[in-house]
C-alpha cells in the first residue's frame, strides 16, 4: 500500500507543476531564464525523478532491505517511469489539458 501512495503523490505533484495551469507562471519564467529549465519543469519524465527523491527523503517509499542511497536513487527511477506511463495513458485519452 506504501508503493501505491508513493507513486501516487509523486504523480499528483508532477502533474501539478509540469501541467497546472497554477505554476504556468514559474514555468515560464524557467523557461526565459534557461532553455534546459524550462524544459526539466515541462518534462513529467524529468521532474518527477527529483519528486521521487524528495519523497523518498521523507520516507514515503518503502524500503527495500538495501542501502539507503540505493532506495533513494531507486524511488527517482520508479517515480519517472511511473509518470511516463500516467501521462503516455492520459495523453492517449485525451487529458492533455489541466
Amino acid at each position: 500500500m506504501k508503493l501505491v501512495v508513493f507513486l501516487l503523490a509523486c504523480y499528483g505533484v508532477t502533474t501539478i507543476v509540469t501541467l497546472g495551469k497554477i505554476f504556468a507562471p514559474v514555468r515560464a519564467l524557467l523557461a526565459r531564464v534557461s532553455e534546459p529549465a524550462g524544459h526539466w519543469i515541462r518534462c513529467q519524465m524529468c521532474f518527477s525523478v527529483p519528486v521521487g527523491v524528495g519523497w523518498a527523503l521523507l520516507d514515503l517509499f518503502p524500503p527495500t532491505g538495501a542501502a539507503r542511497w540505493v532506495d533513494v536513487a531507486a524511488a527517482g527511477a520508479v517515480s519517472s517511469g511511473f509518470c511516463w506511463a500516467m501521462r503516455v495513458v492520459t495523453h492517449r485519452l485525451g487529458e492533455d489539458e489541466m
